[in-house]
């Protein structure tokens, strides 16, 4: 029985109101206001013809209502999929969206022409927001058309093709490499190297597209396979790039080869951090630690000073004047505070510590932008932290749009800080 296509998926409740009789229900179809018309519409066992009729309403309550009441049938889904009103289609994504994962493999079967019908006109959508909503509710999923992951993998927004490129177990390898080499960038590119259980192959091509944002997340992704000659490249290059020395000694695993060169241009806390990482053996650790005191005599580089332990006690302080301003925060950041930082963001954003510290410590310009803008502070600020506190080449910098605007939309921002969680 195809239940939904009849809007009989299951008994249904009626969300704590008494569902009117079929009279009743003809009589508000064709004279009630539209708050009396929408109230009917929520109801999930309301006969399938008059939530039919109530998808081509004139009010776009009425036709919302519809969108988001689980008992409606496709045929009526289909109908509100090309609906002019964004709301509508915003409901009846997150809902189609929703119920697809619970479809069993015999609904699956049954329901598959319709069902697909309705997700891939949204997955068409002109707005980038339900395209999103879609591709964030399907990334996961094995019973959905792989053209349409192939469709949203391709997206131009990072919002609709990050979370596919990233988790969709429909991509084969070759997809991810085709899409990587015909030449993704920036936060798609990010998203494919943070994807679990990579080839060596999509490991070199991420590589190959000299975005250091996206090696960040590479080396940070431990299931992700590098070989040792690609290691050794991706060190080779990084002693010139700050923003990938942390990733780069917490990679496990690195070569006696790839451990020594790392060891001639990392800080003395760096090569310590490395040695915890991959265990090695004493006679190696030591040459390691004899080439960083060699270098530290020489002059090429110096010892970490101790932290300030005041830092986020005067953070609070100025927090409960009132004076924890865009002044304070531009000092931090010119003087490197991130102790300071982190308390204030803390502060400012409401988010817990971790979730803060994630973000302040990414050296991802595009999760330092959405930290920035969480605080309720200006693009000029993120590109500050960029530059001073992320370490990002120039070339990789989100830098200020219009107007001193943010180049990223407020959906994506807000999809970077969630992301951090």
């Amino acid at each position: 029985m195809l239940d939904w296509v009849l809007g009989k998926k299951k008994k249904r409740k009626s969300g704590g109101k008494k569902k009117p009789s079929y009279e009743e229900a003809k009589l508000v179809a064709a004279k009630g206001d539209a708050k009396a018309r929408a109230e009917l519409a929520a109801h999930e066992d309301l006969e399938p013809e008059f939530l039919y009729f109530f998808a081509t309403d004139e009010d776009a309550r009425v036709r919302r209502a519809v969108a988001k009441n689980d008992g409606t049938p496709l045929q009526a889904d289909l109908i509100l999929a090309k609906d002019v009103d964004q709301s509508v289609r915003e409901e009846l994504a997150f809902k189609i969206g929703r119920l697809v994962p619970t479809l069993t493999e015999d609904e699956s079967e049954q329901l598959a022409e319709m069902t697909f019908q309705v997700l891939e006109i949204l997955a068409q959508d002109q707005m980038p927001h339900i395209r999103a909503i879609i591709a964030d509710e399907i990334k996961h999923l094995h019973n959905v058309p792989k053209r349409l992951i192939q469709r949203l993998a391709e997206d131009a927004e990072i919002t609709v093709a990050g979370p596919i490129l990233e988790y969709s177990p429909l991509l084969t390898d070759e997809q991810i490499l085709q899409i990587v080499t015909s030449g993704l960038r920036g936060g798609a590119l990010e998203a494919v190297a943070r994807r679990r259980n990579i080839s060596s192959r999509v490991s070199q091509a991420v590589v190959e597209q000299d975005e250091d944002p996206a090696i960040v997340e590479l080396l940070k992704n431990q299931t992700a396979e590098i070989g040792d000659k690609l290691m050794e490249e991706i060190a080779m290059h990084a002693e010139t790039r700050p923003d990938l020395h942390l990733p780069l000694v917490d990679r496990r695993s690195l070569s006696k080869a790839t451990l020594r060169r790392i060891a001639t241009f990392v800080s003395a806390a760096l090569v310590e951090r490395m040695i915890s990482s991959n265990t090695l053996e004493e006679d190696l650790a030591r040459d390691l630690r004899l080439a960083v005191r060699e270098r530290i005599d020489a002059g090429e580089t110096e010892e970490e000073k101790p932290k300030s332990a005041v830092d986020a006690r005067h953070a609070d302080k100025l927090f409960k004047a009132g004076k924890l301003d865009e002044y304070a925060v531009l000092d931090a950041i010119d003087e490197g505070n991130v102790e300071f930082l982190q308390r204030s963001y803390e502060l400012l954003t409401e988010l817990p510590a971790k979730h803060v510290e994630k973000m302040l410590t990414s050296e991802s310009a595009k999760g330092l932008c959405a930290l920035a803008w969480k605080a309720g502070h200006g693009a000029d600020i993120a590109v500050s932290l960029q530059r001073r506190i992320g370490k990002i080449p120039a070339k990789s910098m989100i830098h200020e749009g219009k107007n001193g605007a943010y180049q990223m939309s407020d959906e994506e921002l807000e999809w970077y800080v969630d992301y951090f969680k």
